[in-house]
C-alpha cells in the first residue's frame, strides 16, 4: 500500500474518532455529569496517554518559555471550542451539533479577511452565505428534530456557532503564533494538559468534580480518550504529511458524517428534509472553503 493510501485512510479514520465525541459524550452528561467534569477527564486522561505515546517514541515533550504565550492563548480557544461544543449537546442533538461546529473553516477564512486583510474573492463570500444557510436549515427550519426537548433553541444555536467560532480562532492562532514552530503532537499535549487544568479549576470552583465510579463512565472515557482523542489526533498528523492538509481538511468531512450516523443509531435521533439539506450546504461551503486555501 502507497503511503498516499496509508494518508487517506488514516484520514478517513481521524475522522472518524472525531465523529464519536458526542457517542461517549452524551451518555455521561445524561447520567448527571457536569459538561466541565466530562472535560477535565477527557483532556487530562488524553494528556496522559499522549505523554506516554511521545516518550514511547522517544519525542521531546519539554519546550521552552518562549513558547508559553503562545500555547496559553491557544489552549483557552481550544478550551472554549471543546467546552461549547459539548455545552451544546444539553441543547442540540449531538449530529446537528457537530455538523454546524464543523463550520470552522469558514470562520477560519472570514477571521483572515476582517482581521488580516486577506483579499475577499468570490469563492469567500459564496462559502460564507452557504454556511449561514445551510446553518438557518439545521436551527430553524429543521424544527424540534435539530433539538433536544425543552431546550432553549436561541441559546442553543449560539453556543454551538461560538464552538465552530473559537475552533477558528483556535486554528488560525496556530498559523499566526509560534505554536507552529512546535512539533503537532508535543504541541497537543500541553495543550490538552493546560485545557483539563482550565476545566479541572471549573469544576473544582462549581463543586462538581466527581469521581469515576461506574463501569458506564469507565468505558466512555476510554472511548472518549483513546478513539476520540489520542487515535483521532495521532491520525490527523499521519494523514497531513502524506496527503497534504488540504485534503486532509476535506476528509474531515466524514467526522460530522460519522457523528450524524452515530446518533441516530445509538440515540434514536431522527433527521428530516432540511436536517439534510443543512448538511449539504455545511458540507459544500467547507469544500469551497478547503478548495480556495489550496
Amino acid at each position: 500500500m502507497s503511503n498516499y493510501a496509508k494518508g487517506v485512510i488514516a484520514g478517513i479514520v481521524s475522522a472518524m474518532g472525531f465523529g464519536f465525541i458526542p457517542v461517549f459524550s452524551k451518555p455521561m452528561l445524561a447520567d448527571g455529569m457536569a459538561t466541565e467534569c466530562v472535560l477535565f477527564y477527557r483532556f487530562f486522561l488524553s494528556a496522559i496517554m499522549m505523554a506516554i505515546y511521545l516518550m514511547a517514541t522517544h519525542r521531546r515533550i519539554a519546550v521552552g518559555w518562549r513558547y508559553a504565550p503562545s500555547m496559553f492563548v491557544e489552549a483557552i480557544f481550544y478550551s472554549f471550542s471543546g467546552g461549547l461544543l459539548m455545552f451544546g449537546y444539553n441543547y442540540m442533538t449531538g449530529g446537528v451539533t457537530t455538523v454546524i461546529h464543523f463550520t470552522y473553516p469558514v470562520f477560519v477564512m472570514a477571521i483572515s479577511l476582517i482581521f488580516f486583510r486577506e483579499r475577499i474573492k468570490g469563492a469567500s463570500v459564496l462559502s460564507i452565505v452557504i454556511a449561514l444557510a445551510g446553518i438557518y436549515c439545521l436551527s430553524v427550519l429543521g424544527g424540534d428534530a435539530s433539538f433536544v426537548p425543552g431546550a432553549n433553541k436561541v441559546i442553543g444555536v449560539i453556543i454551538v456557532v461560538l464552538s465552530g467560532l473559537a475552533c477558528g480562532c483556535y486554528i488560525v492562532g496556530v498559523n499566526r503564533t509560534r505554536a507552529h514552530e512546535l512539533p503537532s503532537l508535543v504541541f497537543t499535549f500541553w495543550l490538552l494538559l493546560i485545557s483539563s487544568m482550565f476545566f479541572f479549576g471549573i469544576s473544582a470552583y462549581n463543586g462538581t468534580l466527581e469521581f469515576i465510579t461506574t463501569p458506564k463512565q469507565c468505558f466512555c472515557f476510554i472511548g472518549l480518550t483513546l478513539i476520540a482523542t489520542i487515535l483521532s489526533n495521532i491520525t490527523l498528523v499521519f494523514s497531513a504529511r502524506y496527503v497534504g492538509s488540504t485534503l486532509a481538511a476535506i476528509l474531515g468531512a466524514v467526522e460530522p458524517t460519522t457523528a450524524v450516523l452515530m446518533c441516530i443509531l445509538l440515540f434514536g435521533e431522527t433527521l428530516n428534509a432540511w436536517i439534510v439539506t443543512g448538511i449539504v450546504l455545511v458540507f459544500t461551503a467547507v469544500i469551497i472553503v478547503v478548495k480556495r486555501s489550496r
